[in-house]
């Protein structure tokens, strides 16, 4: 599917920024973030920051698109809450480059305060996870390991940012 995306001219709106960075907006709200036009490339980044109905403020996160399931949440807040290793069904490990793993609780979270200092300044993001067998008579967890490039990660912390301050503009 990436081969088939590459090179064709996106229905989206699409900014690049200063630094060499597109910004482009979904009709669904979210916003990817990276330096290809190819979504697939490591260090693109999505952007979701919907509404709540709840609270009528943006409950924002920030995901990987290619390699390791790593999502950033921030909730309501202006500052990221958690980091997950989404979809890991039991307690993950993950790291940063070569610092020492962090152990996940048993849904693959840790507050972002243990480790988004090391997602900020690192370059690779790894994760040892747990997911689900499909099987309807023996369900169990199978280990996974993933990688991700942190490669623009800061950029779409920015784009949170920018969001959340109205500096851009993006369906709710």
């Amino acid at each position: 599917m990436a081969a088939a995306l590459s090179g064709c001219v996106s229905p989206n709106p699409v900014s690049t920024t200063s630094d060499g960075y597109r910004i482009e907006k979904f009709s669904h709200g979210s916003v990817f973030v990276g330096k290809s036009s190819d979504p697939f490339t490591p260090g693109t980044w999505s952007v979701d920051c919907p509404i709540d109905s709840m609270t009528d403020k943006r409950d924002c996160s920030i995901s990987t698109v290619p390699g390791a399931p790593l999502r950033i949440r921030y909730g309501n807040s202006t500052t990221p809450q958690s980091v997950c290793v989404t979809g890991s069904v039991i307690t993950a490990l993950m790291r940063v480059d070569n610092n020492p793993p962090i152990t996940t609780d048993g849904k693959g979270c840790v507050p972002a305060s243990q480790i988004i200092g090391q997602l900020k300044t690192g370059t690779i993001f790894r994760a040892r996870y747990g997911v689900m067998t499909e099987s309807l008579t023996d369900p169990r967890p199978i280990l996974r390991e993933g990688t991700a490039s942190l490669e623009g990660l800061n950029k779409a912390m920015e784009t949170v940012a920018d969001i959340q301050a109205g500096r851009l503009a993006v369906m709710p």
